[in-house]
Formats: structure tokens, C-alpha cells, sequence
């Protein structure tokens, strides 16, 4: 799969002032810069095309488009992500934990989105932090994740995307601000850039390991529920 990461440019600015150069690619991951803050009252209204400008852009590519984005939902606001696929809007997913006394609210559930590019699961921001993001969208039958973050600070996100695709044997890849990284199932780098435009190479592999534990006394699967 080539990947095309835009990790600080605008979708616009990409469209009007790159596109030419960029090549053909089966993926387009925008950062948060891609969209800014979205309105959903606006865009419901009318008085904007963001999401629009998204669809219309991966049909004038034949491609998938990643774009993250901050929406506004009447007052409530979210990290968020929009997918579209060749001139169609997939969806929207959200960050789905909100931490300590952030002023983002949590939204909805992890997806995968089944596309031209194959079945892509996003993961939005801080929810990489939290182990069985990754491993829902892997038993969901991910081939790539794809984690959109706002700003590295600390090497965590680095750490919890190599563990991610470690552990449930599927590639990930984050874009943040100035930067783009991909790990492969083994949890090696394999891409890791800063630049306003990143171009990779991603192998889809996946890895099924067989699990086995020691089983004495009580004992309840993991899948079951407490």
C-alpha cells in the first residue's frame, strides 16, 4: 500500500498547491491541520464544504483520504476523523476517551473502514494509549491502522504504536505535526519522518500467533467479560 502523510499542511492547501507533485497513492492521512474545527452546524446548513471538500478530493484521486479534524457539535468538541473513499463520505469516527479535564468530550465507538485500499481501523488521538483500542479494530480484521495524534510531546504514542502492532500482528502508522511513522507487525520502524509531506511504503502482513496460559483453579476467558 503507498501512503501519502501531509502531517501539517491544510486538505486545501495540499489540493491547490502540492497535488500535482504528490503522485499516485492508495491512502491520504491528513493530520489535524487538514480540516481545523468543523461545525456540524454549518456544514448541515450549508455555510461550509468541509466534508464535502474531502469527498470531492478522493474522487478526483480515485483514493482513500484519512483527514483529522476538530468538529463542533453544538457547543461540544471533539477529536475526530473523517474517511472518504473515491468521492464517497464513510464516516466520521471520534476519540472515544476523554482524559482527566479536557475540554474534548469522548464520542463514538472504534470502526474499521472497509475501502478501495482494504480494511482500514483509525484510532483518533489519546486512544492509542489504551491497549484494547487497537486490539478491537485487529480482531475486527483490520490490514492497517492508522492513528491520527495531535502533537508529540512525549516518546508514548512512539511506544504504544509499536506495542500495538506488536501485539495484535497488524501494521500501524501515526501522523502527528511534523511527523509520520509507520510499525510493522514485528513492531519495528519502518518509516519515521518529519516533513510536511511523507511518502511510505507499507507492506500489509498479518501475524496469527497461537496463545497459550496455564489454566489452574478458577478460571474465566479473557473475552468473557467481568
Amino acid at each position: 500500500m503507498k501512503v501519502c502523510f501531509a502531517t501539517e499542511k491544510s486538505l486545501n492547501e495540499v489540493w491547490q498547491e502540492s497535488l500535482a507533485k504528490l503522485g499516485k497513492h492508495d491512502l491520504y492521512v491528513f493530520g489535524f491541520n487538514g480540516l481545523g474545527l468543523v461545525s456540524y452546524k454549518k456544514e448541515l446548513n450549508g455555510d461550509t464544504e468541509y466534508f464535502q471538500d474531502v469527498a470531492k478530493l478522493s474522487k478526483q484521486l480515485s483514493s482513500v483520504i484519512i483527514c483529522g479534524c476538530d468538529t463542533d457539535t453544538y457547543g461540544v468538541f471533539r477529536h475526530s476523523a473523517v474517511v472518504a473513499d473515491r468521492g464517497k463520505i464513510l464516516g466520521v469516527s471520534d476519540m472515544a476517551h476523554s482524559i482527566d479535564d479536557s475540554e474534548y468530550a469522548s464520542g463514538g465507538s472504534f470502526r474499521v473502514y472497509d475501502t478501495s485500499a482494504g480494511k482500514i481501523g483509525v484510532i483518533i488521538a489519546e486512544d492509542l494509549f489504551f491497549p484494547e483500542t487497537a486490539r478491537v479494530l485487529a480482531l475486527c480484521d483490520a490490514d492497517f491502522i492508522v492513528c491520527l495524534f495531535k502533537k508529540l510531546e512525549t516518546a508514548m504514542p512512539q511506544i504504544m504504536l509499536r506495542a500495538g502492532a506488536f501485539a495484535n500482528g497488524v501494521a500501524m502508522s501515526l501522523c502527528a505535526s511534523g511527523y509520520a511513522c509507520v510499525a510493522d507487525i514485528r513492531g519495528d520502524i519502518t518509516v519515521a519522518r518529519t516533513a510536511d509531506i511523507i511518502d511510505a511504503q507499507i507492506k500489509i502482513e498479518k501475524d496469527y500467533r497461537l496463545i497459550s496460559s496455564r489454566r489452574r483453579g478458577l478460571y474465566r476467558d479473557f473475552n468473557s467479560g467481568y
